[in-house]
């Protein structure tokens, strides 16, 4: 099989998330045990890093399993085959970077960490707080920086190693970039790159083959500017790719736009947050992709929840569901069952229950509690795990 194929099945299995994450198409013989993986602040508090947890999606109900020592990784995320645990070290100066880990789910151990700073100099990649790999490169998203850093990784998917590095200047007098979020397209042709600061989004063409001294990403095109002061932040994909939803994090909006061939077309733009509190955070579609979830924060702190549109992709309003304080990164479990909220200024990951049928919460007291919780990830055990 060559690389472009694979890589190809790669992007559209982490965009049906059907082996990790809260998106994850159901198996015919539902298996309940999950690795939940924690990404957490560690400046300040006693957290130790990443954390594993395992978590029961027929009930709820979690234990701990063991961390691995690592400075702010505030984002995580997975290589395809499930044996690297990529994570960036959100630090606001040069000690900004991007840490690969060897990780062994089955058995719930950590191996060696290697990382590689997200700039080659003293300044330009700082507080990456995104991270995504197609298992031969690594890009993050450095916010402060207002940059991209693109790693290339050895044939372990270990070695990060910095390949490429991209700085945006500001659009608009008075406009400063603040890199986001970075995640490819459903049919693996382009990365999207929300800018903060800019209030737009990017687009770039991806080259997975790419050897030393080649681009990984070309061909930079602006393919949607929103309003001033707006604040794009997260996006997600419904699960045919049809439909791109973006939240706004300073504007609290969510704007829904058809997706085809490299080019996004805003079709409907609603109100998330009920208060202004410019705090929106994370954006998620439940595993049947009946309901949208956005997660707001610094005032009146939730989920708004949403009904999608079978048909036209567009949203209305389901409910609002109140949560512990500063919600940002949150997650489903692959059955859709329960909704997992970071709640990083209460020190807990909240537990909810889930209507399939009206979308809506319900509190449990399974909660976790560990100190500045700020990103979740779930990923399937292998099956001979000992339980």
């Amino acid at each position: 099989m060559n690389f472009r194929l694979s890589f190809y099945q790669a992007i559209i299995g982490m965009l049906s998330l059907s082996t990790i994450t809260s998106c994850g198409h159901q198996a015919a013989k539902e298996d309940p045990q999950l690795s939940l993986l924690i990404g957490t602040y560690t400046n300040d508090c006693d957290s130790r890093g990443v954390y594993l947890y395992r978590f029961d999606q027929q009930t709820g109900k979690s234990i701990p399993v063991s961390h691995c020592q690592i400075e702010n990784p505030s984002f995580i995320c997975l290589s395809p085959d499930r044996k690297l645990l990529y994570s960036v070290s959100e630090n606001h100066d040069a000690k900004a970077a991007a840490n690969a880990t060897e990780i062994d789910l089955k058995s719930g151990t950590f191996g060696v960490t290697h990382s590689a700073y997200t700039s080659s100099t003293d300044s330009g990649g700082e507080d990456p707080c995104n991270i995504w790999t197609d298992g031969r490169f690594v890009v993050t998203a450095n916010y402060s920086g207002g940059s991209l850093s693109i790693f290339a990784l050895n044939d372990h998917g270990t070695r990060p190693e910095l390949h490429q590095f991209l700085s945006f200047e500001g659009l608009r007098e008075g406009a400063i970039s603040h890199i986001h979020c970075a995640l490819p397209t459903p049919d693996g042709r382009y990365l999207l790159v929300t800018d903060l600061g800019n209030d737009c989004i990017y687009r770039f063409t991806l080259h997975p083959n790419a050897q030393k001294g080649e681009p990984y990403l070309t061909d930079q095109t602006l393919v949607f500017q929103g309003e001033t002061g707006s604040g794009p932040r997260h996006f997600c994909f419904s699960h045919h790719g049809k439909y791109l939803y973006l939240i706004n994090e300073l504007s609290g909006t969510l704007v829904v736009m058809n997706y085809q061939d490299g080019t996004l077309t805003p079709q409907q733009t609603i109100m998330a947050e009920e208060v202004p509190a410019h705090g929106s955070a994370d954006i998620h579609l439940s595993p049947d992709g009946r309901f949208l979830y956005a997660s707001h924060r610094l005032q009146n702190d939730g989920l708004s929840i949403y009904c999608v549109d079978s048909i036209s992709g567009n949203l209305t309003k389901q409910d609002y569901q109140p949560t512990a304080a500063h919600p940002r990164n949150f997650t489903l479990t692959p059955n859709g069952k329960y909704l997992l909220v970071a709640s990083r200024d209460n020190n807990k990951i909240e537990v909810y229950s889930r209507n399939p049928e009206s979308g809506l919460l319900t509190l449990t007291p399974d909660s976790i509690c560990l100190p500045k919780p700020v990103c979740l990830l779930f990923a399937e055990v292998p099956s001979s795990v000992n339980r």
